[in-house]
């Protein structure tokens, strides 16, 4: 019997990893600061950002270049809201840019000196750290909500031409952010795995030839099954912005309406289904044991 028992204890202990959660993140930063080292992380959110921005714009480059010679000649109205927008677009980054690195060397020349704090004040000007720092980030709000407000603009524009403008990123924010309801739910079944677990040792211990035993440990199977699904689902969140990119080609792509939705959303709707399912089944099945 001891023999038999170690044979499942495999299945016994994924079963009971299951729920295993993993942690996520993208959560929205503020730019408050107490100290040079907090203003730190603030600038390298900055920094960040225009990275990731201007991966976006020399995607959309390649966009805007054919469209724009495409409807100069064949729709003067729709190059010029095409071109307004995107233009827009790229004078709001180079404002952040600068911005940034005036802000980056503001900083830079605060750890050289003896100044300890944000609130002392450069030798030539009369406004502390603090001030300059925070002149600049409402410049650099300012600039980004500017941004964004564009790419609505040319969104819409190239919509009357009956194609999607997807920016990746933005896209797939609220599908993965899905991933925190899914796994709320998947750690509220883990009373009922754990009861289960509980009676898959009853059954390995006491009579693991019984039917009601052979019946427990194809239970135990099936859910070493469903926990495989759960989690690759997870990674499919996890990772769908460079899914989603590989399979359109970039980070912006322009999409004919007609060819709506990318395969990535179709995956993710099914797979999202499945997950609820499976949860709702291991309920079931538990409560039924």
């Amino acid at each position: 019997m001891a023999k038999f028992i170690l044979c499942y204890f495999r299945v016994f202990t994924i079963v009971g990893t299951l729920f295993f959660f993993i942690s996520c993140a993208g959560k929205t930063k503020t730019w408050n600061f107490n100290d040079i080292h907090s203003l730190d992380v603030r600038i390298l959110d900055t920094k960040e950002w225009l990275v990731k921005t201007k991966l976006e714009l020399k995607d959309l480059n390649k966009i805007m270049r054919p469209q724009l010679s495409y409807y100069l000649k064949k729709d003067f109205r729709i190059y010029e809201k095409l071109d307004n927008s995107y233009e827009s677009m790229k004078l709001e980054v180079r404002y952040v840019d600068s911005t940034y690195k005036s802000m980056f060397q503001l900083v830079r020349k605060m750890k050289k000196t003896s100044s300890d704090s944000l609130d002392d004040i450069p030798e030539d000007t009369t406004i502390s750290y603090r001030e300059l720092v925070e002149d600049s980030r409402k410049r650099i709000k300012k600039r980004q909500n500017n941004y964004h407000k564009n790419i609505k603009k040319l969104k819409k524009a190239f919509k009357s031409t009956k194609q999607i403008l997807f920016f990746i990123e933005e896209e797939c924010a609220p599908l993965k952010n899905s991933i925190y309801e899914l796994q709320y739910r998947r750690r509220i079944e883990q009373g009922n795995i754990d009861r289960f677990n509980e009676k898959l040792n009853q059954a390995l211990f006491i009579d693991p030839t019984s039917l009601y035993s052979k019946r427990i440990i194809e239970t135990s199977k099936t859910f070493e099954t469903y926990r495989v699904k759960l989690e690759s689902f997870e990674n499919f969140l996890i990772n769908m912005e460079d899914i989603a990119s590989k399979e359109l080609g970039g980070f912006v792509v322009l999409i004919p309406k007609k060819k709506m939705p990318p395969q990535f959303i179709e995956q993710y709707e099914k797979g999202k289904k499945e997950y609820i399912e499976i949860l709702k089944d291991i309920r079931k099945v538990t409560e039924f044991l």
